[in-house]
């Protein structure tokens, strides 16, 4: 029994194994594994039975083989999946699992600071008010836009998406959103929101919020066209996966003013953040914080440890990962 915790989670997991029945020696914690090299990484992850890992590894069919046919389980400590090949996974009997709850409440707050933040400028607000040179109050100064009584469009209104639309009844906004199904849970009141197309729900949005997963079908959802789409007054908002949204275009849009402004927790060449947003002094920019509470992360360990216990013990896990349809 190997089981390779590939990042320093929030609390202890090895007490959390040991009271599901495993030995301490059973658990292997290697802290900084993401700046492996990959040949030490695979050497690593060798004799595994389950492997505990954070999105910023890959795991793919290279990974899968230099674990070896020990491998069961990979939990994935996050609720998208867009770094391990599912494929690969289930051509191998690997159960893939993720952990959805702690992820949905603590992400959806996150939206709503930086579609508040970036809607009423509060980025240039504090420069202002710390530089030292504010003179004032000013009726003109930083006037941003209302979102009270606005349409929000949610992009993805999966778990993370129904939360943010959940928040919007505070500000008797109109919702739309884009899944792949209808949500009757969102249809009925009083969310009582609209299914549209994406190119539908562009023009009409006062704020646009992504948290769809990232797919190839999604990487650069929102490229120069779908920004062309956008009201000159909206905020567009992503918390889901950097490169849903093409970021040239987006430094593009917002250089010319063709959109209000843009908050942005996710990154497509994370930690790298695109030089020209950080230019622009209507971009709310934050590390990949969505779901960082103590709380939040606390849980996913214990889910995480869950799933693993789970799997290994020959039952079902509570957030098994289906694999692709296509898949044997």
């Amino acid at each position: 029994m190997s089981i390779h915790v590939l990042l320093n989670c929030v609390g202890d997991p090895i007490p959390m194994l040991m009271e599901a029945g495993f030995a301490a020696e059973d658990v292997i914690v290697t802290p900084n594994a993401t700046h492996l090299a990959t040949a030490d990484l695979h050497r690593l992850v060798r004799g595994s039975t389950a492997i505990l890992a954070p999105l910023t590894i890959k795991i793919d069919g290279d990974l899968l083989d230099a674990a070896g046919a020990s491998l069961e389980v990979v939990a994935n400590y996050a609720v998208g999946v867009d770094n391990i090949d599912l494929k690969a996974c289930a051509a191998r009997g690997v159960t893939v699992c993720n952990g959805p709850p702690p992820m949905i409440e603590a992400t959806a707050d996150i939206a709503w600071a930086l579609l508040i933040a970036t809607a009423r400028r509060l980025r240039e607000g504090i420069r202002l008010a710390e530089s030292g040179d504010w003179k004032g109050y000013d009726p003109q100064l930083l006037l941003g836009h209302r979102l009270h009584g606005g349409t929000l469009l949610v992009v993805g209104a999966g778990r993370i998406g129904a939360a943010v639309a959940r928040r919007s009844i505070g500000w008797d906004m109109q919702v739309l959103y884009t899944a792949r199904s209808p949500k009757p849970s969102l249809e009925a009141p009083p969310i009582s929101a609209t299914k549209v197309s994406l190119e539908d729900g562009l023009p009409l949005a006062d704020a646009v919020v992504l948290t769809i997963s990232l797919e190839p079908s999604t990487r650069h959802l929102i490229d120069a066209a779908a920004l062309a789409l956008m009201k000159p007054n909206s905020v567009l908002v992503n918390v889901s996966r950097g490169p849903v949204v093409d970021e040239a275009a987006l430094a593009d849009a917002l250089a010319e003013k063709r959109i209000l402004g843009a908050g942005l927790d996710v990154h497509e060449h994370e930690p790298t953040i695109q030089p020209r947003l950080l230019e622009c002094p209507n971009v709310t920019v934050l590390p990949h914080i969505g779901s960082a509470t103590v709380e939040d992360r606390l849980d996913l360990t214990r889910l995480s440890v869950e799933n693993i216990s789970a799997v290994l013990a020959g039952r079902k896990p509570a957030h098994e990962v289906a694999p692709p349809a296509s898949s044997p």
